[in-house]
């Protein structure tokens, strides 16, 4: 496990050197496209990055397919849509159909499901190993599937292929009214910023490759640990410290049909279950704590390094949330706020998405969002990339949308012009 962590370090700190690539990409021939090329009444210079392929839009046309091989057999499309998202993800791990399925057409639709798993499940939410991914838990994925089974959304394979015409067309038209030295610089940072967004966004969702297997080694480790008394639960592990396990591990406590641990004053709790709850606990409140973006908090830090952040102001007050518009649009519709993935099931079509941040597991929601808005953000992340992809307005980087927004709150979404307008009731 310690082998798959540093590797995944490693890859990380790897990452970390496309991402300003990308984003130097875009800018650049984005600046020349403003400067150099673009009138009045033409696109923006995203519309020239849009329609390609990457990681998180082919987990997405993944899903459509399967909710298309589903649609198929009218009694597993029924199972799909009626029963529970809970029940159908522990079907999925157990092999057991729902009531009302053959098991043969079952066995092949958890086969086609698990091929979706083994290829995208390793995308992760955040880079805690504690946190279950999708391989694990698919009830993102399975909504998704739904979404599209009652013939909501759009057909990703025909809205990449309209994408792709349209950038072919706009790049052959916007050439045509440059001189052959404009338009050799024209051709060469565009091919630029298209050859590295997508790898942007390919190289993010590999961050947690190791997750899945490093996870099945931990909760291992933890289903021994429980056998042998130090934890209650198998995924208590996680909240051991790295020298605790080390000695339960050297203490021959984590070897198959290992001895209980001895306990202690005959009391029947777990060795370590006390500390796993104060654990527990403080990091359930730490988590409710709104950190600030910078240390000392003062306007002489906000005005001088405020722009550099990634996130707004978080004194922000009134009826609208200032942010960055990375996709354009404007729509108004009830807000979802979203915590974690634990959230994901409450979100319903239509909605706009409000989360922290977004990463590409969270892709899955975007076919059903209406809008994204995100506290942390900007133009060139991950959101930005994807809400433009789906055609979706973006607002990206505002600070306090998840502290000031609430669920079922009606909100005005102006991607354009990068506000957030809480409605009265």
């Amino acid at each position: 496990m310690q082998a798959l962590l540093d590797a995944g370090t490693v890859y990380y700190t790897a990452v970390q050197s496309i991402i300003p690539l990308a984003a130097m990409s875009e800018i650049s021939f984005r600046t020349f496209y403003d400067k150099a090329v673009r009138r009045r009444g033409d696109p923006p210079a995203q519309a020239f990055l849009l329609g390609f392929d990457s990681e998180p839009i082919r987990a997405e046309k993944s899903l459509y397919d399967l909710a298309g091989w589903a649609r198929s057999d009218p009694a597993l499309a029924a199972a799909l849509l009626e029963r529970p998202t809970a029940e159908l993800a522990g079907c999925q791990r157990t092999g057991a159909a729902p009531e009302g399925v053959d098991d043969v057409l079952w066995q092949e639709w958890r086969l086609a499901f698990k091929e979706h798993l083994d290829l995208y499940g390793h995308a992760v939410y955040n880079l805690d190993f504690a946190t279950p991914v999708p391989a694990e838990d698919p009830s993102a994925q399975l909504e998704t599937v739904k979404f599209y089974l009652r013939g909501q959304g759009t057909d990703p394979h025909e809205r990449q292929r309209q994408l792709t015409e349209r950038r072919e067309e706009l790049t052959r038209e916007m050439a045509a009214r440059l001189g052959p030295r404009r338009r050799a610089l024209f051709h060469r940072l565009l091919k630029w910023a298209q050859e590295t967004a997508p790898s942007r966004e390919d190289a993010l969702a590999d961050v947690g490759l190791a997750w899945p297997l490093m996870r099945r080694m931990l909760l291992e480790l933890g289903r021994r640990l429980v056998d042998s008394h130090v934890v209650a639960a198998p995924d208590d592990v996680f909240w051991l410290r790295h020298q605790e396990l080390r000695s339960a591990v050297e203490f021959g406590l984590a070897e198959p049909g290992a001895p209980a641990a001895v306990v202690i004053a005959g009391a029947a709790r777990p060795v370590r279950a006390a500390a796993v709850e104060d654990r527990r606990m403080l990091w359930r409140g730490q988590a409710k704590a709104n950190a600030p973006q910078m240390l000392p908090e003062s306007k002489w830090m906000e005005r001088s390094f405020g722009s550099w952040m990634p996130a707004g102001s978080q004194h922000q007050a009134g009826d609208v949330i200032k942010g960055a518009g990375a996709s354009s649009g404007k729509v108004t519709a009830p807000a979802r706020v979203l915590r974690g993935p634990g959230d994901f099931g409450q979100m319903r079509p239509g909605e706009v998405l409000v989360a922290r941040i977004t990463t590409p597991a969270w892709t899955p929601l975007f076919a059903m969002a209406s809008a994204v808005v995100t506290d942390v953000g900007g133009p060139l992340s991950h959101s930005s990339i994807v809400a433009r992809e789906y055609g979706i307005p973006a607002v990206l980087g505002t600070g306090v949308a998840t502290q000031r927004l609430s669920s079922g709150q009606r909100i005005a979404v102006d991607g354009d012009a990068g506000t957030v307008t809480m409605e009265r009731p």
